[in-house]
């Protein structure tokens, strides 16, 4: 769309470009965002998922939350810009898309709700910035093509 192309175009960090791409509303709507890196196959992830859901559903009016499939193959660049080596991965940013923190694997919980929660308050920093516990090597994806445009992977 003419949107998307004048906004990859304006774009003046490649971190903005690659937000753009992820989702256009999540950048222009001035407000953080939580990327999720996961996979159908991974265990940890299928754990994690009512959690997730129930933080979500909590923070969705002040919190973006964008879902990325690593088996997806169009999301090869993202995969490599913020270093997903294990899954789940989850990207904290801020309402600018920088990237305040991530935590990789089976979190306590309470530390995606505390991470979640200073990004909508605002706040500088989140408390849990680098953490990485029991997760799923994102060595083990089932890459496919995505024949279908409207597939969000």
């Amino acid at each position: 769309s003419v949107d998307l192309k004048r906004a990859l175009s304006d774009c003046k960090s490649l971190a903005k470009m690659i937000h753009v791409k992820l989702n256009l509303h999540a950048l222009t709507n001035g407000k953080p965002t939580v990327v999720e890196f996961y996979a159908d196959w991974c265990e940890v992830c299928r754990e994690l998922a009512p959690d997730v859901y129930r933080i979500e559903q909590q923070y969705k009016n002040r919190v973006n939350f964008v879902m990325l499939n690593v088996d997806n193959t169009k999301w090869e660049q993202e995969l490599d810009e913020f270093g997903v080596k294990g899954i789940p991965h989850f990207a904290f940013l801020d309402k600018d898309g920088n990237e305040e923190g991530n935590v990789v694997g089976k979190l306590p919980g309470h530390y995606l709700v505390e991470n979640v929660d200073a990004l909508a308050r605002g706040e500088v920093s989140i408390p849990h910035a680098r953490v990485v516990v029991q997760y799923s090597s994102a060595e083990s994806r089932k890459v496919h093509q995505v024949v279908d445009p409207r597939s969000h992977g």
